[in-house]
């Protein structure tokens, strides 16, 4: 059975190829921009993969534009600029990419179209401050309390987008002398919501500074801002977002390429052509990983009830939260997530698989782990205490004791977690 879910997110992962979602969907907005020049700007852990399939569809003498990886990926790319940025925390490379996008942006032709190129990343690979004053140190600071803060994204998202320069929108505004721009996005966010994604930089802002507010003072995060933005804030003196009623939004597309959606119905897909009755649940959802297990698993039971003499399955996509002790050991929360089942399960015939679909999983070099009704008493005998590695949130040394870790590298793309759990009755 765990041999079975390894295949299924091997599987997974192939299906989320980002040149097949080009040439599906892609390639028909980029046709009709005919023989236009373009300037592309593209940033996030899939920037690469994006950038080299959008040259199969477009004329490569044509394009200018900067491509921001992650950071350590500076390889050249054709007609590209490469700028590697920090991820999960922006770095130095993250501020130079910024700056050089929003120069690009300005630099915009009237008869040069725009293309921007967003995956998960983004907020913290292209990044540049509302006030010049702020320092690396000071943005550091800020998003380690914005990520610690037990906020879920689109709540942070909302502070991340007016104290920048670029996101909320500003990007796309700093572009608005192109006759059309065009988003082309691989989402890692709930809901594929545009405004979370990389922090919107090319969308329109919902919310307001006041909203803004309300989050620093619910998460009393005002302590964390750098005080040049502090005080900017608190007047109101930020440059203001992109709003929906903007003419620019009548000249712009955005089109997801990929999402979560996309893996658990490739999941899903997989296991019914294996004659595995597999539904969908995604209730959990930033949920802690033992209440996740614990719903998972119900529904689980639930299905094997109604199934009689078959393999069942469910699959559920997004991203668990775990409260980390004051010294963690190594790991993720997909193996934290595979762990908390394997003791729930112990002695059953089920087994879990808990992995991200950009191959990292926490501090570790796993994407995640596989777990089955023998996962404790193997841990066992190996003189390894499950539910201490648990505690401490130190499931890695244990799954890779076991040869359960499931290691994949980096896949260059990220559309959030993917867990299947299965069972035979």
């Amino acid at each position: 059975m765990k041999q079975l879910l390894r295949d299924c997110y091997a599987a997974v992962l192939r299906e989320l190829d980002v040149r097949r979602a080009f040439a599906a969907v892609a390639a028909p907005q980029l046709a009709a921009l005919g023989d236009a020049r373009l300037l592309v700007i593209a940033f996030g852990k899939a920037a690469r993969p994006m950038a080299a399939a959008l040259l199969e569809h477009v004329d490569a003498s044509s394009v200018r534009g900067l491509v921001v990886p992650p950071t350590g990926d500076d390889a050249p790319l054709g007609p590209f600029e490469v700028l590697p940025g920090g991820h999960p925390l922006p770095d130095a490379g993250s501020l130079a990419a910024g700056a050089r996008a929003l120069q690009l942006a300005r630099s915009v032709a009237a008869d040069e179209h725009v293309v921007f190129l967003v995956s998960g990343g983004g907020s913290a690979m292209l990044e540049l401050p509302a006030d010049p004053a702020v320092t690396l140190d000071d943005l550091r600071v800020l998003n380690r309390a914005l990520v610690g803060s037990g906020a879920d994204i689109h709540t942070i998202n909302t502070v991340r987008r007016h104290l920048s320069a670029l996101k909320g929108g500003r990007l796309a505004r700093a572009a608005a002398a192109a006759p059309t721009q065009l988003t082309l996005a691989i989402s890692d966010v709930p809901d594929a919501r545009a405004t979370s994604l990389a922090s919107g930089p090319t969308v329109a802002d919902p919310t307001t500074l006041d909203d803004c507010r309300a989050v620093l003072d619910r998460h009393q995060l005002w302590p964390a801002l750098p005080a040049a933005l502090r005080e900017r804030c608190r007047r109101g003196d930020l440059p203001p977002p992109l709003t929906a009623d903007d003419p620019l939004l009548r000249r712009s597309a955005f089109v997801v390429l990929l999402d979560e959606a996309a893996a658990r119905n490739a999941a899903v897909r997989w296991l019914a052509a294996r004659d595995i009755v597999a539904v969908e649940d995604q209730r959990v959802d930033d949920w802690p990983c033992g209440r996740a297990a614990e719903a998972l698993l119900r529904r689980l039971d639930e299905q094997a009830a109604a199934n009689p003499g078959r393999t069942c399955a469910v699959v559920s996509s997004g991203e668990l939260s775990v409260q980390l002790p004051a010294a963690p050991g190594r790991g993720g929360r997909n193996q934290q997530f595979a762990l908390e089942c394997a003791l729930r399960f112990a002695g059953g015939d089920v087994a879990a698989l808990s992995c991200g679909t950009d191959g990292i999983d926490g501090d570790s070099p796993a994407a995640g782990a596989v777990a089955d009704g023998d996962t404790v008493a193997r841990a066992a005998a190996l003189g390894l205490d499950s539910a201490r590695h648990l505690a401490r949130c130190d499931a890695y040394p244990l799954f890779e004791r076991l040869g359960d870790a499931v290691v994949t590298g980096p896949s260059g793309m990220n559309v959030r977690d993917l867990r299947i759990l299965l069972t035979r009755r």
